[in-house]
């Protein structure tokens, strides 16, 4: 069983929204809200605050008995609660689409560590009241800036999804490298899986599910290259897999970068100025240029410039 994504469109604080399931009923409380969010032990599931939403001003008891089609909603409290981020850029707005170039340290979703700090949590504050909140079509790592397409209406988001899981969504990354490439463009279809070996759960390496990405050369460098990025499939971390196993990680990588010991001390807290210099720049200098899809008859474009203090990267 998955958790539920945070209803942002209903309920502006942060949580899980989750429904019982006949196999669930009669079940203690606590016990079912362990069990739907997986990363919650027992323990902590008793202490969380859980409320029915059809009776949302009565909290429940951890020991209540849950009944099949209930719908709970689980509050947690704001990891990031004070914290403050660039917020987004519009660079398109119609009837069904919003596009927005996502700044560095803005995470698309709420996580573990992040709710206010996310584009959902902005899209929900910049919402006239009343008007459906625009929902995030795709997911971009936190450290990755650029294009974000949105989905404005229910439609609109079941079609975006439908386009991406039929790969006829195209996009477009640029990426600062270490090192020359020889070749001015080449394809890499090395397939991925998670590397066992690492420290890190998330960290991806050689696998066995298919992944293809080709790269060009935009502009080689003494120390460093410009380089493009277009996946044709849709990977974790799969162009930083790939530029990390062509030889040339990205600028800044803290995961596949010069050591994933950096990565793991970035979860702590921020990395001093050595760390940083060690990787080059304090995020990775990777960003989402350009998405094509074809919308209604007609192919659209959109594209997010490239920022000043990645371009700073290159001799």
């Amino acid at each position: 069983m998955t958790e539920d994504p945070p209803p942002t469109d209903e309920l502006p604080e942060a949580g899980w929204r989750l429904q019982v399931d006949p196999g669930a009923d009669g079940m203690r409380l606590d016990r079912f809200v362990a069990l739907r969010v997986r990363r919650l032990s027992r323990a902590r599931a008793a202490r969380l605050t859980v409320v029915d939403l059809d009776e949302p001003q009565r909290p429940l008891k951890k020991s209540s008995a849950v009944r099949s089609g209930q719908r709970l909603w689980v509050r947690r409290p704001v990891p990031d609660a004070g914290a403050s981020a660039a917020a987004p850029t519009v660079i398109a707005d119609d009837a069904d689409l919003l596009v927005l170039d996502k700044p560095a340290g803005l995470a698309v979703h709420p996580t573990a560590t992040r709710f206010v700090t996310t584009v959902t949590h902005w899209l929900q504050i910049v919402t006239p009241e009343g008007q459906p909140v625009p929902r995030p079509a795709h997911r971009l790592d936190v450290e990755t800036s650029g294009v974000l397409l949105c989905a404005r209406h229910a439609l609109a988001d079941r079609q975006l999804k439908a386009a991406f899981a039929e790969d006829a969504v195209h996009k477009t990354y640029w990426a600062v490298v270490e090192g020359r490439p020889t070749r001015a463009a080449w394809t890499d279809a090395t397939p991925l899986g998670f590397d066992a070996s690492s420290a890190v759960r998330l960290k991806m390496g050689p696998g066995e599910l298919p992944a293809e990405t080709a790269f060009r050369v935009l502009r080689p460098g003494r120390r460093r290259a410009l380089v493009e990025a277009r996946p044709r499939t849709g990977r974790q971390h799969q162009i930083r897999v790939h530029l990390a196993m062509a030889g040339h990680p990205i600028v800044g990588d803290k995961l596949y970068g010069p050591d994933e010991a950096l990565f793991l001390a970035s979860l702590e807290g921020p990395l001093d100025d050595d760390q940083i210099a060690t990787l080059g720049h304090p995020r990775h200098a990777l960003h989402a240029a350009a998405l094509e899809i074809d919308w209604r008859g007609e192919r659209r474009r959109f594209e997010a410039p490239w920022p000043d203090e990645l371009d700073a990267l290159l001799d």
